[in-house]
């Protein structure tokens, strides 16, 4: 939301890789770049761009037979993209935030990681609208949902996630365990 009255819906698809440590089977970190390969803002395609996140992870519960695992993460992340705004001409759109997250999961017959998530976030993004630059953040600040980590063989993870509450999203993803 930019202002009480100027909403700006805006669409990305992302590719990503992601590469971590876990010092710890506690405490971990990751760092994440991946270019934008679609999308839309207000309706007009966007042309490329790209995106980096950093990530801090840490499991105050470890699971055990009787109880699921929670895990806390912050991760502090941005993306940019090119795409006209409504005056024709090409701008750049700038976004940042900062998000914190809950998960609590528990896995079944060692290969199946059912989860929930929660996360809170702020930030701020960038645009030209009506002649004029502008900086907004999400009207929600929230997202809820759910996922599945797949732990195959030979140290490989397949997750899938659908966050459909508060900022919508839904990710793929596969984890080479080195």
């Amino acid at each position: 939301m930019f202002d009480s009255n100027t909403r700006i819906a805006v669409e990305q698809l992302a590719a990503t890789a992601t590469v971590g440590n876990f010092p710890s089977p506690r405490l971990g970190w990751s760092a994440s770049a991946g270019g934008v390969l679609a999308g839309q803002i207000e309706g007009r395609d966007i042309t490329g761009g790209a995106t980096a996140s950093g990530t801090l992870s840490w499991l105050p519960v470890y699971e055990r037979p009787s109880r699921p695992f929670v895990a806390l993460t912050a991760t502090l992340g941005g993306s940019f993209v090119r795409a006209p705004a409504d005056d024709a001409m090409m701008h750049s759109w700038w976004a940042f935030d900062l998000r914190g997250g809950v998960t609590v999961g528990k896995t079944f017959a060692e290969r199946w990681v059912p989860y929930a998530a929660a996360r809170g976030f702020g930030g701020l993004a960038f645009w030209e609208h009506a002649g004029a630059a502008v900086s907004g953040g999400d009207r929600y600040h929230v997202t809820l949902g759910a996922g599945l980590i797949v732990r195959l063989p030979r140290s490989v993870d397949v997750t899938a996630e659908v966050m459909p509450l508060g900022e919508r999203s839904a990710a793929l993803g596969a984890t080479l365990h080195i």
